[in-house]
């Protein structure tokens, strides 16, 4: 009975000697014969040091030769040697489906024609991408697109994610057979890119070692200054986002009404205080964006304190959330959600004073569309009574800027007197025996129950 066939598509990584896995180079020496295709001929060396029969694929390349012709030779000499009976390894620098066509192609005829076939993953170009530039792809997103398929369709383009197009070297390349394209083609690019990048925006040509001698290229350069880059095939374009996410506010109000609606159903997280129209929960990681969105918003923090960076605001949530946690009650933060629609309105709660042990400093922070209607004055007014019921408490106190009159007006409303008062600050405290009765309100909606 005659031999059986088989082919496997190895990668083989970026860098000589370092990406290859112990399972990929144990194919390349089990083999019968292995074909290359690498980008650099020390590394096809290096193959052949494995293997006493190594033939390269770079032999098909030629300047003004269709690829797609190169890619169909490239794929029949390795059939040709598994239909000959033979286990035939294919090893390709990077990862063997990332712009590699001719690894995908062979494993799909093999397949086809009922061979044993399969690839095993390598190190791609992006992967070495990610870590010399040190980009996080699930921070802002990140889209990738070969530069000339770029071009040639019309793609929807989002700024405030990575934009990452490969092969620029070629960019614009209709007829196959080039090597490189000029200034003239990147310039089409640019004017392409223009609507949503500024010609100063930094964007960064990045291209892997191939080499443990070499060092990385990432040349950062102004996008208008790209078509004057000299760059080759194996370049990439990196264009860092252009401007902030944008928060889907409408959707993210039906998720934190799916989220209230799922929690209050488990009897999960139940206020921990309310108001007529408000509840009062601590808060979770859900609330995570809304606390770092107020945060480190001009307009909201104009009265209030410092803006926050992103960055300085998801560490001060992650504390906020910490402590809360903490069953000392010296620190708790609360979500004001509204109770008839489960929308998270903002933020109130309460730290503890380190020199003065029996007073803790309350605060308040709420969405501009949730300003102007009361909620401010009942969320801050059932905050101050929830924390005066704690035995360890006996006084509240609270910071705001002269200027901040709407804040000033909750604090007169609720009952606190102004005790010292500086250029850019004034204190306010209220004691336990200074809180009036809640039957004393005059509106129904000032009304608190506590559920301590």
């Amino acid at each position: 009975m005659s031999k059986r066939g088989s082919l496997v598509c190895v990668g083989v990584g970026m860098t000589l000697g370092s990406h290859l896995t112990p399972l990929c180079r144990s194919y390349i020496e089990q083999a019968d014969v292995v074909f290359t295709g690498l980008s650099d001929g020390v590394m096809e060396l290096w193959i052949a040091q494995m293997h006493p029969d190594v033939r390269s694929l770079q032999q098909y390349y030629r300047e003004g030769k269709p690829r797609t012709e190169t890619y169909r030779e490239m794929v029949e000499a390795m059939m040709t040697e598994v239909r000959a009976g033979k286990k035939v390894c294919g090893a390709f620098y990077g990862h063997p489906t990332v712009f590699a066509l001719p690894p995908r192609k062979a494993v799909a005829v093999a397949r086809g024609e009922g061979f044993d076939a399969h690839m095993e993953p390598g190190v791609s170009a992006e992967d070495c991408l990610y870590a010399d530039l040190g980009i996080d792809p699930g921070e802002v997103g990140c889209a990738h697109y070969e530069a000339s398929q770029f071009m040639f369709y019309r793609r929807r383009i989002d700024p405030s994610a990575y934009l990452i197009l490969w092969q620029i070297g070629i960019a614009g390349d209709q007829s196959v057979t080039r090597f490189s394209t000029g200034a003239e083609y990147r310039q089409v690019l640019v004017d392409l890119l223009s609507p949503d990048y500024d010609g100063n925006h930094e964007v960064i040509a990045y291209k892997a070692a191939t080499l443990p001698t070499q060092r990385p290229r990432m040349d950062r350069m102004k996008l208008r200054d790209l078509p004057k880059a000299d760059l080759d095939i194996h370049f990439t374009l990196v264009i860092p986002p252009a401007r902030a996410l944008e928060p889907n506010t409408e959707l993210r109000r039906k998720l934190s009404r799916l989220d209230r609606s799922k929690k209050d159903t488990a009897g999960e997280n139940s206020a921990a205080f309310s108001t007529d129209r408000l509840r009062m929960r601590l808060i979770d990681e859900c609330d995570r964006e809304l606390f770092c969105t107020l945060y480190s918003d001009p307009s909201t923090m104009q009265l209030i304190g410092p803006v926050l960076t992103r960055a300085t605001a998801l560490r001060s949530f992650g504390k906020a959330l910490r402590m809360s946690r903490e069953p000392s009650q010296a620190w708790r933060s609360y979500a004001v959600v509204d109770g008839a629609s489960g929308e998270t309105l903002g933020f109130c709660g309460f730290n503890r004073s380190k020199s003065l042990i029996r007073e803790i400093e309350a605060g308040i922070i709420l969405r501009t569309e949730a300003r102007g209607r009361g909620y401010g004055r009942e969320a801050f007014d059932g905050l101050v009574r929830h924390a005066l019921m704690q035995p360890a408490i006996a006084r509240v106190f609270a910071r705001t800027a002269p200027a901040n009159a709407p804040m000033t007006a909750i604090l007169q409303s609720v009952g606190f007197s102004e005790c010292e008062i500086t250029d850019s600050t004034a204190t306010w405290s209220i004691a336990r025996t200074s809180v009036p009765a809640q039957n004393s309100r005059r509106t129904q909606h000032e009304q608190v129950t506590i559920h301590a």
